[in-house]
């Protein structure tokens, strides 16, 4: 366990999380209620196959589960994993970006257990960091599940295979059609699911709902998709020529 854990009872810590799992899954005013259960769902299933499968006599307890929070960030952000407490207290937090939502399954399921491996390595590893930073283990640990981040940044280079795509396939789950990836050159600060941005400007295709959310992905069309807030369908902005 990280070093300035041992020896602190977690017991209050655990109950919190536990109460903010269970409201997230049982409040369905919340705009992320669907989402959030499921999500949580499957911080189980990779703690049970890949982060924590089997009892150790040299360890007490097994890994924490996370608590899963949705915030607005830059839009080159996926998620992050916060180190040490949350705002309110509360350790192993993973946030979502809300602007990199209406993605495949399998590219939100690859950015959890990319935050999920944080986790572990912070509690478990013997180099967790102190500041956000993906060292030689972290990259190990997430190559030896499949997941193809880059050092130091972070960024996925390809979508995951291996050991990660083949627990998907058992859940139904494929990998993305190949529209949505999109190759990644050696020193390309992006992650494989995002157009390339030339001078700085986004090449993915802006939508919109009736409620103002904005999202952008890589379709020209996007039918069914619908807001998570108002339940509208998006709708593609058009660029005006200047």
């Amino acid at each position: 366990m990280h070093e300035q854990l041992q020896g602190v009872d977690l017991s209050s810590i655990e109950q919190a999380k536990t109460a903010v799992r269970y409201n997230a899954e049982n409040d369905v005013t919340w705009q992320y209620h669907v989402l959030a259960k499921q999500l949580y769902g499957w911080t189980d299933v990779f703690r049970d196959r890949f982060l924590d499968p089997i009892a150790r006599v040299d360890r007490q307890g097994r890994l924490p589960r996370p608590v899963i929070g949705f915030d607005r960030d830059d839009v080159r952000t996926l998620a992050y994993y916060i180190l040490g407490k949350n705002a309110y207290g509360i350790d192993d937090s993973i946030v979502l970006n809300e602007l990199n939502l209406e993605r495949p399954i399998y590219s939100l399921l690859e950015t959890v257990l990319h935050e999920q491996v944080h986790l572990w390595q912070q509690r478990f590893g013997e180099h967790p960091v102190k500041r956000n930073y993906h060292n030689q283990e972290f990259i190990q640990k997430c190559e030896s599940l499949g997941l193809h981040p880059f050092p130091i940044i972070g960024f996925h280079w390809k979508p995951a295979d291996g050991a990660f795509e083949q627990l998907l396939k058992e859940h139904l789950i494929s990998k993305p059609e190949s529209e949505l990836v999109f190759p990644v050159t050696k020193g390309q600060k992006r992650n494989w699911w995002e157009h390339d941005r030339e001078k700085g400007k986004s090449t993915l295709i802006l939508y919109q709902c009736s409620c103002g959310q904005h999202v952008r992905v890589g379709k020209q069309e996007w039918p069914g998709a619908t807001c998570h807030a108002c339940g509208d369908s998006y709708q593609k902005v058009e660029r005006r020529r200047k």
